[in-house]
């Protein structure tokens, strides 16, 4: 099935959305409960997991990560097709699938506490989700960068080199806390939330010059 640029475009400014305001919304009724200021991408007090896994966020937080998933499949489903189109050898259908399906267990264990388990199985699950989120955003930039490299235009070159910034930035965070998936290293707890934090912030922004970049293809 193949869809418009303009499409293509909204669904991954959707993409920023939808997970963006989710947690704006978590990340206020956390600090409501609480009754104190919490802002985690500098101070690192919580992490995201705690602040979806509370009883006053849990269900908004699931079913909105859980739309956010299955429009994440669709999107890079279309991808996929929209780059064969254009004789790009790709597998973001599998890679798209399969970032997802790491999340949906992420979030199936979220505040489970039936199984001894259960922190593991969210932790390897959450490691590889990052680790897929990275790859896909590097591959979908240099594919979309091959597509857009003779159309000029200012907020095109500017959205080319927000992304370039963006994949920096993230793999900076992946280096820096790349020593917390070895759970035998003492990690700091709070370095380990705002890395967290702004990780999942740049990967969500990525979609928005992303969004530029798709409305800008060869028809």
């Amino acid at each position: 099935m193949r869809v418009s640029n303009k499409k293509l475009s909204l669904v991954s400014i959707l993409l920023f959305l939808i997970p963006f305001f989710t947690i704006i919304i978590c990340l206020e009724n956390h600090s409501n409960f609480k009754n104190e200021d919490i802002f985690p991408f500098f101070d690192g007090k919580v992490s995201i997991s705690l602040v979806g896994r509370q009883f006053y966020n849990v269900i908004l937080f699931k079913l909105s990560f859980l739309i956010y998933g299955l429009l994440s499949i669709l999107f890079y489903s279309f991808l996929f097709t929209h780059f064969n189109k254009f004789k790009l050898e790709n597998n973001m259908n599998i890679m798209g699938l399969f970032l997802n399906i790491f999340l949906f267990i992420y979030l199936i264990f979220l505040g489970d506490k039936s199984l001894d388990l259960s922190s593991l199985i969210r932790r390897i699950a959450i490691i590889l989700y990052i680790i897929l989120l990275f790859i896909i955003h590097i591959r979908s930039f240099f594919y979309l960068k091959i597509l857009t490299n003779k159309k000029k235009g200012f907020f095109l070159i500017l959205s080319q080199n927000i992304c370039i910034f963006f994949l920096i930035v993230m793999s900076l965070f992946v280096i820096i806390g790349s020593p917390w998936v070895n759970p035998l290293i003492d990690y700091p707890y709070n370095l380990k939330n705002v890395i967290e934090w702004n990780f999942f912030l740049i990967s969500i922004l990525f979609y928005l010059p992303m969004s530029v970049l798709l409305y800008n293809l060869k028809k």
